[in-house]
């Protein structure tokens, strides 16, 4: 019998098949991370909202039990409100009073929140009422956005200054400080800037930006606010006020 003169070809992958077999898993596995990424980013994001929500809530059940909203925080690791006297903060900007209230009061990225409070408004709430019809003074806090082109436009007035702001330093954390007191990289950009600046009377809220090029820099702090109406309608359903 002649001897075979084609042998079986021996079975496996040749270098350019192991390469495509790569690139596949690579682009799989980018994709795979990226959509990774965009959901954890996604639950981040929604964490902080309920935080801030929560916060609100908190707020305004301390102020309707109290009378009163408390002091920011004394530190970053404690809790607890840093009042100087009955009618008097040590401070009016700083971090959210969080063991005071009884809440977490970490955004969805362990960092800690951002409070601002008026200063008329950490003592006896019926001090600050005007007027005959239980109509609470504005706050002394203002809140800016930008439009499309950039212009700065307020969110609030002369006649509807906010007394309360917490706020999230977003997923960038610049400004922030986390839960062992470890304060992050400063931001770069200006509005961020004054939002974790130490004077507490001028916040800006706006759209998500990542271009640093932008009017008032790459942005992504996430704020909310209580103002005058909703407080003085809280106290009133609460019987706190005529």
């Amino acid at each position: 019998m002649a001897p075979d003169r084609h042998p079986p070809r021996a079975h496996g992958f040749t270098l350019v098949e192991m390469a495509i077999v790569l690139l596949i898993l690579t682009l799989l596995a980018g994709s795979l991370t990226a959509g990774i990424a965009s959901h954890m980013a996604r639950r981040a994001e929604a964490a902080t909202d309920a935080a801030l929500d929560e916060a609100r809530d908190a707020l305004l059940g301390h102020v309707v039990r109290k009378g009163y909203f408390p002091c920011p925080a004394k530190s970053a690791t404690d809790g607890a409100e840093d009042r100087e006297d009955p009618r008097k903060c040590r401070k009016n900007v700083g971090l959210l009073p969080w063991a005071t209230l009884g809440i977490a009061g970490v955004d969805g990225w362990s960092r800690r929140l951002r409070y601002a409070v008026a200063r008329e408004y950490v003592w006896d709430i019926r001090h600050t009422v005007v007027g005959e019809k239980a109509n609470l003074a504005d706050g002394d806090i203002d809140i800016k956005t930008r439009n499309i082109d950039g212009t700065e436009l307020f969110l609030t007035t002369d006649g509807g200054r906010t007394p309360v702001v917490i706020l999230s330093h977003g997923a960038n954390g610049l400004g922030a400080t986390d839960q062992d007191g470890n304060t992050l990289a400063p931001p770069t950009g200006s509005d961020e800037a004054h939002n974790a600046g130490p004077d507490g009377r001028l916040f800006y809220a706006r759209s998500p930006s990542e271009n640093p090029g932008a009017p008032g820099g790459a942005f992504d702090d996430r704020v909310s606010w209580l103002s005058p109406n909703l407080i003085a309608h809280r106290l009133i359903s609460a019987g706190r006020l005529p």
